[in-house]
């Protein structure tokens, strides 16, 4: 899984877009303020209050975890799923690591 695929950093910017993805084995889902999937979302990284994530690794069909980013008025949330267990856990890491 590379990661650079679904997400984009803009440094000179100070943005991640987030990009939704399906095949076979994996699946990144996005919705802002829990309405239907959205295909790609641009943030400012300086509009981000906070976020939470929960994981679940356990599933042995599918590695899952979700993050909820709050913003002032909107509330998204990026929710992975995949068979390969370590690639999920890495994305995870690197995911929250971008926004901390």
């Amino acid at each position: 899984m590379y990661f650079k695929d679904y997400l984009i950093i803009n440094e000179e910017k100070n943005t991640i877009s987030f990009k939704s993805f399906k095949n076979e084995t994996t699946e990144i889902i996005i919705k802002l303020n829990n309405s239907k999937d959205i295909k790609e979302i641009t943030l400012k990284k300086d509009l981000i209050q906070f976020f939470l994530c929960y994981k679940d690794y356990s599933n042995p069909l599918a590695a899952e975890f979700r993050i909820e980013i709050y913003l002032n008025n909107y509330h998204l949330i990026y929710e992975v799923t995949g068979e390969n267990k370590e690639d999920i856990k890495e994305f995870c890491t690197y995911l929250k690591s971008i926004l901390i």
